[in-house]
């Protein structure tokens, strides 16, 4: 709630706040026993400071009725309001500086609740009312023996208008309208362990009653310190976790606050962030100049995060303890402590020590640990007995041997197996018919049947009538030169396994008929099994085959050459954090086709091979590559014209069909040996 108070002009006006209640209905919650549903009650009391004056502004739900008393050793001011209950009993306030030392607040009697003001001496006040409020002002003049520990600024510039204003919005309720509807002084919430009720607070409450005559400055002072420290924790743990950085935008804890400020000293702004959070603050002394901000609910460390950074300065924590300095002083103070430590370790005497490496190999292991050698530094590998030699401060030979300790390690071993399996199947089929008929009309005036040429039956016509026409085969055929039918159709199948026969013979009409067949199936399969042993990341090649010579002439020079004709694995695993294997893998059959002829010799190869990268599971088995070949092919001879009708085209063609399929799969199974 951003207001102006009329009262302060000039000067720097620091607020602090405790809102005592959240909604109305639980403060009711709360009721002490033998107060009255009429009570009035107290949602939040304030300080603040100026120069001049400073003022303690208490805020209730309805009209106040107040009571003072003035109380010595030491010197407090006791505010006494009948008829009023708190919202949130056992609080105190800690006062930012003089006249104000602190406020206590606390349920005196069931039906009074009180408020007791530590001074730092004899103070005058004057008490008014605004609306539900009520305000106690304390007049001083500003000496340096009236402020103790806590000194006020001012400058030549008093005209100019400064104010710092910090707050914290309750929940909407009838009591926040209620506070709206009265503008009053700024006032904002200190850190939680001030605003909750803590088991701290009540027990230090509750052991004295208020306003007691001896040590209640002392104990709020206490009680103060004590939350000082519990914020200091609390935001250094923060600081921790963010690795001593400032945190992140949307990361930061802080309580929220408003500032608006206009020409306000840095150092002022720093007394605020030490209020606010309980850590003690260090400001260099080139920590200077003046701000003008305005925030509104933005947390106090991202408030203290902005300000840092537009006036290019920069923090260190540690512990309770805050620096704030300018950015050029840390990173001289950073480069003189470079420069000291490089000073420190070059007026150090080298040692010479050696290191035995067991697993990995010197060579390799000392161009790694080089560069983690100060500038003084050298290693040296001995490749006789894979030693170390290793020359630099002593400070660096711890490094080197952690270093020797996490990379000398014995390595997992892993087998892998390769599978290649080649399947071939083949299929033939082929059918065709032969025929031829022959025939004469009455009286043997015509004649008709087949051609000699193109085919004769072999069936022989001795010992049975003579049909009307007879043919004899050509010379040469193989065949028997007993004549036999001419054919119509000869298509019958080239290699027969199988046939069909009919015949039929007569002095006027004769017919041979003949059906041939032939079918083939084949199924066949190679398998091919590698299998290496070998550490993780190392590469493994295995072999099996044969080496083809190659002749070659250049330059009148015969050299040969050999080309391997093998089967070949090779494979580079690499063993994950999650137990799986990662392979570079390559696996390769390469076989003499003698189906194709030879140039100059040199025979043709038929190679299968799949090369990939591919993570596999422990013991698993995964398919890396395959390739399916399938070759069909029919082809058909027929008769003209009428082969090609149905049914009765079959007697005049012949259908050959032939399928070939082939299959080639890679298999691949990592599996790491266990020790």
């Amino acid at each position: 709630m951003k207001t102006n108070w009329p009262a302060f002009r000039c000067g720097c006006l620091i607020v602090a706040s405790a809102v005592l209640g959240g909604s109305l209905a639980s403060v009711r919650g709360q009721e002490p026993a033998g107060a009255t549903s009429t009570a009035a009650v107290i949602s939040s009391v304030a300080i603040t400071q100026e120069p001049q004056r400073a003022a303690i502004r208490v805020e209730g739900a309805a009209r106040l009725e107040l009571h003072t008393s003035r109380m010595q050793n030491p010197e407090r001011l006791v505010l006494d309001f009948n008829g009023a209950r708190l919202g949130v009993q056992r609080t105190v306030i800690p006062g930012v500086s003089a006249p104000v030392r602190g406020v206590r607040i606390g349920q005196f009697r069931p039906d009074i609740a009180r408020v007791v003001v530590d001074l730092t001496g004899e103070t005058p006040y004057q008490i008014t009312h605004e609306g539900d409020a009520v305000v106690v002002y304390f007049q001083m003049q500003v000496t340096p023996d009236s402020v103790q520990g806590a000194p006020v600024r001012s400058t030549s510039a008093e005209s100019t208008k400064k104010s710092i204003e910090y707050a914290a919005k309750a929940p909407k309720t009838n009591l926040e309208r209620n506070n709206r509807s009265n503008p009053s002084a700024p006032r904002f919430s200190l850190p939680n362990e001030l605003t909750q009720p803590a088991v701290v607070l009540a027990s230090l409450h509750e052991k004295s009653a208020p306003a007691r005559p001896d040590g209640g400055a002392q104990q709020a002072s206490e009680q103060a310190a004590q939350l000082a420290t519990t914020a200091a924790a609390t935001v250094a743990t923060q600081q921790a976790s963010n690795g001593g950085n400032a945190p992140q935008a949307g990361h930061y804890t802080g309580e929220p606050i408003s500032v608006n400020l206009k020409d306000v000293d840095l150092k002022d702004f720093f007394r605020l962030i030490h209020e606010i959070s309980g850590l003690n603050v260090v400001l260099d002394p080139n920590v200077k100049g003046t701000l003008t901000i305005v925030l509104d609910e933005v947390p106090w460390d991202q408030a203290l995060d902005i300000v840092l950074q537009n006036n290019g300065l920069d923090k260190q924590l540690t512990g309770n303890v805050l620096r704030v300095a300018t950015r050029e002083t840390l990173k001289k103070e950073a480069e003189g402590q470079r420069d000291l430590e490089k000073a420190q370790a070059e007026a150090v005497a080298p040692v010479t020590v050696t290191r035995v490496l067991s697993y990995a190999k010197a060579t390799t292991m000392k161009d790694t640990l080089k560069k983690f050698l100060s500038a003084r530094g050298d290693i040296l590998s001995d490749d006789r007995s894979n030693q170390l030699i290793i020359r630099d401060i002593p400070s660096v030979i711890p490094t080197i041997d952690n270093l020797i300790r996490q990379l000398d390690r014995k390595s997992q071993q892993v087998e892998i197996e390769a599978r290649v399996v080649s399947a071939s199947r083949t299929f033939a089929q082929d059918i065709g018919v032969q025929w031829g008929f022959a025939g004469t009309t009455t009286g043997g005036r015509s004649i008709f049947g087949g051609p000699a040429s193109v085919g004769v039956s072999p069936v022989s016509v001795t010992g049975i009538p003579q049909p009307p026409l007879v043919g004899i085969p050509a010379s040469g055929s193989g065949s028997s030169t007993t004549p036999g039918l001419p054919l119509n159709v000869n298509l019958g199948a080239g290699v027969p396994t199988s046939g069909f026969y009919f015949g039929h013979r007569s002095p006027n009409f004769a017919v041979d008929l003949f059906i041939t067949a032939a079918e083939s199936k084949g199924v066949g399969k190679l398998l091919s099994k590698p299998k290496v042993i070998t550490q993780n990341n190392e590469k493994a090649i295995v072999k099996q085959g044969t080496k083809i010579p190659i002749q070659t002439v250049i330059n009148n020079t015969i050299s040969v050459q050999y080309i391997d004709a093998v089967l070949q694995l090779e494979v580079t695993p690499q063993i994950t954090a999650e137990g799986t294997v990662f392979m570079d893998v390559l696996v390769e059959n390469t076989q003499i086709d003698n189906g194709i002829p030879r140039v100059q010799g040199i025979p043709a190869l038929d190679t299968q091979a799949a090369q990939t990268k591919v993570t596999v599971a422990d013991g698993g088995t995964v398919v890396i590559g395959g390739i399916i070949v399938t070759q069909q092919q029919t082809n058909i001879t027929e008769v003209p014209i009428v082969g090609s009708l149905p049914l009765i085209g079959y007697l005049f063609r012949r259908t050959n069909v032939s399928v070939q399929s082939q299959e080639l799969l890679f298999f691949i199974t990592p599996r790491i040996i266990p020790g």
